[in-house]
């Protein structure tokens, strides 16, 4: 008999009356309101399709229209939502990532946070694949600000291959300059791109150099996205359920219209964050994200027609540096999280939402990671006498359990023996000299950084080579 997973389970954050309220909400917006369009190119292809811009420049979607999309979605989905949710996933291993938005990385020789250069982005990509055994699956974690703007996809995705092995796939294409470097690069990579993300702005508004990207990939997508990041009492109402209503009508009303401008079916959700107040900045790590989580969840179900899932795995921070903040906010949203289900995390080794990298705090995330794990995997309590018989006259004999072949073959199974956290006594800890975690840590970074040994396949490396050579002569 096996060990139990430790799990919860919670009710609905939002009742089928709200999700209702929310839906109706979006269509009235979409009538009433409407999508704010940004570019002469855009809007001369939608109106030559039939959605011309009213007087104030606003495409106002009829309720038809939208009901049908949301319909399709739906059948789609075989209208799979319930008030009950999926049942948690078995207790799996974890699998984390790390975000490859930073600008700037935790120097820990000058404890200091610098702005990424591209070798200290070589640096932070050979630490984050030499951790690809223990489960994190990551790309080049951050954007190298020693090139210039256009420049930058090119040279992030170019370090990411050569020195990663899960490197392959480009971070989100906002430039059309360097676009075509960016497409020739994943072919030659072996993953085409067929994937890019369009980012509605906050409030109503379809605009900017992602919306362009998508129009100019044109038939060599097969999907696009449509998110946008609306903060409630800000970019969007305070009151929650109003927010998600104008979330909701954001992301529908462009989904529809990226689908005129593109041909293709969207993948969109709808999201709200929280915001501080005091200085009207998003808010990540704080029990009020995790709650929106939660209820995102929720409503994108509903919306969708699919089952959803008690949990989130979004474990953004705003902590600056590594440390107390952001390990008691990692552990928390963790712990939550994966005993609502969660068996992926993003986002770790993260600071400041995504600004910064920090492999310090990566490797102190891994440990909250498996320390989590080890609470969800849950503990067997079966008894069997004859066993236990067995192992009082031997232990009697030997005058302890350890020395026993049944504790050694068990103990993998019942202990999780940390790599960082501190477990000996404080004699023992004296005696070896008092060593810190910290340090531990740091030279865990530079024995990683020194180990690696990955290397793309030398006709690939020479092909992603001569692509980035002519990306420098024109954007650098």
């Amino acid at each position: 008999m096996g060990a139990s997973a430790f799990s919860l389970r919670r009710p609905p954050l939002l009742r089928l009356e709200d999700l209702e309220r929310i839906e109706e909400a979006a269509y009235r917006i979409l009538e009433r309101v409407g999508i704010a369009v940004v570019g002469d190119e855009p809007l001369a292809a939608l109106a030559a399709r039939g959605f011309a811009p009213a007087a104030d420049g606003r495409i106002r979607i009829e309720r038809r229209l939208a009901r049908e999309f949301l319909g399709e979605e739906r059948a789609r989905n075989g209208r799979a939502f319930s008030l009950e949710p999926q049942p948690p996933a078995p207790a799996a291993p974890f699998e984390t990532s790390v975000s490859n938005y930073s600008l700037a990385v935790h120097d820990i020789e000058t404890d200091r946070v610098v702005p990424y250069t591209t070798a200290r982005l070589i640096e932070a990509t050979k630490l984050v694949d030499g951790l690809y055994e223990r489960g994190v699956r990551a790309t080049a974690p951050g954007t190298p600000a020693d090139v210039p703007g256009p420049l930058q996809p090119v040279v992030q995705l170019w370090v990411s291959a050569t020195h990663c092995r899960a490197g392959r796939t480009p971070t989100d294409i906002k430039s059309l300059a360097s676009l075509p470097y960016v497409v020739e690069m994943t072919e030659a990579l072996g993953r085409p791109l067929r994937d890019v993300a369009v980012y509605v702005f906050s409030p109503l508004t379809l605009s900017g150099e992602s919306l362009a990207c998508a129009m100019a990939m044109g038939p060599k997508l097969e999907t696009v996205g449509v998110a946008s990041m609306p903060l409630m009492g800000v970019s969007a109402p305070i009151h929650a359920g109003d927010a998600f209503a104008v979330s909701a009508a954001e992301v529908i009303g462009s989904a529809v219209l990226v689908r005129e401008l593109t041909g293709l079916r969207p993948r969109w959700a709808a999201w709200v964050f929280p915001a501080d107040m005091r200085s009207l900045m998003i808010v990540f790590g704080s029990p009020e994200n995790f709650m929106l989580q939660m209820m995102s969840n929720e409503l994108h179900a509903y919306l969708h027609g699919t089952p959803w899932s008690m949990g989130a795995g979004n474990i953004h921070v705003m902590a600056k540096m590594p440390g107390v903040q952001a390990s008691a906010e990692r552990g928390s949203l963790m712990t939550v999280g994966a005993l609502l289900g969660q068996r992926t995390f993003g986002s770790v080794g993260t600071l400041s939402l995504d600004e910064v990298f920090s492999a310090e705090q990566l490797l102190y995330d891994l440990e909250i990671v498996q320390h989590v794990e080890r609470f969800v995997r849950g503990l067997d309590g079966a008894c069997d006498p004859d066993r236990c018989v067995a192992d009082v006259v031997a232990a009697l004999e030997r005058q302890t359990y350890a020395a026993l072949e049944s504790t050694r073959d068990a103990c993998a199974e019942v202990y999780w023996h940390p790599r960082l956290f501190e477990r000996r006594s404080l004699t023992a800890w004296q005696a070896a000299g008092c060593p810190s975690i910290r340090r531990q840590v740091h030279d865990e970074i530079r024995r990683l950084v020194a180990a690696h040994a990955y290397a793309l396949d030398a006709d690939t490396q020479k092909a992603i080579d001569a692509i980035l050579a002519r990306a420098r002569a024109r954007l650098g």
